[in-house]
């Protein structure tokens, strides 16, 4: 049966070294990373596998643009040639998984707005203080913070994962468990 997603089903043995949301954030580096998978098991335990970025080879890889005249053709070759493309990089993935979440979405990167109001730190492994998500958190599910000033089913936070193609958010009451992977298989072998 031939495989259909981008990636394959992605095979990996965790390596010992645990991470924090803020460690792993500054591991990152410049560029967004990939998320690579996302699971949501019968346990109700939320997994991601991200990938960092890498910048690839240029390569002859243009494609033809067929159907466009040739003079435009030439100008989008030359802008191409002097461009690198941001790839996965497979020698850095790590595990995110968070056992007891509230709720969580995901969006594609393309069509998310911006949160003028969100106060959060991070690039992008991101921990809100303030946002839209929490704000109506008391509408989509039964987390209430009470009239006491506790919280309902306990503290909760927004953790929002922000990769080159999808953002997504998470509200949790615990940290997520952070794993450096070593992946058994190759992104690139489909």
């Amino acid at each position: 049966m031939p495989q259909t997603a981008l990636f394959p089903i992605m095979k990996y043995k965790k390596v010992k070294k645990t991470l924090t949301f803020d460690m792993l954030d500054a591991k990152l580096g410049d560029d967004a990373p990939f998320l690579i998978s996302l699971s949501d098991g019968l346990q109700e335990e939320l997994r991601l596998v991200i990938a960092g970025a890498i910048v690839g080879n240029t390569d002859d890889n243009i494609p033809d643009f067929e159907g466009t005249d040739d003079a435009t053709k030439r100008a989008i070759r030359a802008v191409l040639a002097k461009t690198r493309p941001i790839e996965a990089n497979e020698q850095c993935s790590f595990e995110i998984c968070f056992h007891n979440y509230i709720t969580y979405r995901i969006r594609n990167e393309s069509f998310s707005s911006y949160d003028p109001e969100a106060i959060g730190n991070g690039r992008y492994l991101i921990i809100f203080e303030k946002s839209e998500f929490l704000s109506n958190l008391h509408i989509t599910t039964d987390a209430q913070v009470l009239d006491d000033g506790s919280y309902y089913p306990g503290k909760w936070i927004h953790y929002g994962i922000y990769t080159q193609n999808h953002i997504i958010d998470v509200i949790a009451q615990d940290a997520p468990d952070i794993s450096e992977i070593k992946n058994t298989n190759s992104f690139a072998s489909i």
